[in-house]
């Protein structure tokens, strides 16, 4: 009887495990986004500002889209870097984010049908590196995601911190139409942690509207040296999400198809 349960509550489990489903939010970010702070080290780092290449055994010389002066910000050719130019984001404007999941019971493939998002993983985006406080700035990451921990690292005085996210709520949904992706609507806070001495923590929020993505912060902290303005605006287009439009048109293409199939009979 021992064994029988067993067996039968591994059999529900793997049952339940085959309605889990996954959404890419690997997306096509926009060239000009960029993160800012503009007292403790008054620089910014622009994803435009790279020439895509990592360097040497991937060592944090070859892309020098941070750390500029912030009184260039938005210029093609900014001044003189402060101290070291690091690589802020080794994968150019090609995000992997990370994914969404879902329970895919009772979707039917037919109409508009929306489910809850029910977990997420964002380590695609920024996840932390032990290399982060190494101190050598020519020295490669131990780890890729992109934000460069170890270049955010490097930036901020090879001090602690990192990116973190909130919960989830009711309202983050996915929506489908005719089976195909049409909508995301997700938004949870998030929060950008330096401790140089005291720590820093300024809030925004991680949204997808439709197909767009946005990851935003314009919030200010007091620090020693007075108030701190950390501004985060990395925007792009969610890959996997086909607008409803696209999706009306590619039915439609096959409605007319069918048609010409049936009359060619």
């Amino acid at each position: 009887m021992k064994y029988r349960s067993i067996l039968l509550i591994s059999l529900l489990g793997a049952a339940s495990s085959l309605h889990a489903a996954t959404v890419s939010l690997a997306s096509t970010m926009s060239g000009d986004s960029y993160i800012s702070e503009d007292a403790a080290t008054g620089g910014f780092g622009m994803i435009r500002l790279g020439n895509g290449s990592l360097g040497t055994a991937g060592a944090n010389t070859g892309d020098a889209d941070a750390i500029y002066d912030i009184n260039n910000l938005g210029q093609a050719n900014p001044g003189s870097p402060l101290g070291t130019t690091i690589d802020l984001f080794p994968r150019e404007t090609s995000f992997q984010v990370g994914s969404l999941s879902y329970d895919e019971t009772g979707l039917t493939g037919v109409g508009t049908e929306t489910v809850a998002i029910t977990s997420f993983d964002l380590s695609a985006f920024w996840t932390s590196d032990p290399a982060r406080t190494n101190g050598a700035p020519g020295g490669p990451p131990t780890v890729i995601s992109d934000i460069s921990d170890h270049a955010l690292g490097l930036w901020f005085f090879d001090a602690p911190g990192g990116i973190s996210f909130g919960s989830l709520d009711a309202s983050d949904t996915l929506t489908f139409t005719n089976g195909q992706l049409t909508s995301i609507n997700l938004a949870i806070p998030t929060t950008f942690t330096v401790n140089i001495g005291t720590e820093l923590a300024w809030s925004g929020t991680f949204s997808v509207t439709g197909n767009q993505i946005a990851y935003l912060i314009n919030d200010v902290q007091e620090t020693f040296i007075g108030p701190s303005t950390l501004t985060a605006n990395l925007t792009g287009t969610v890959n996997a999400v086909v607008p409803e439009p696209a999706v009306t048109l590619l039915g439609s293409l096959g409605a007319l198809l069918l048609l010409r199939r049936r009359r060619c009979r």
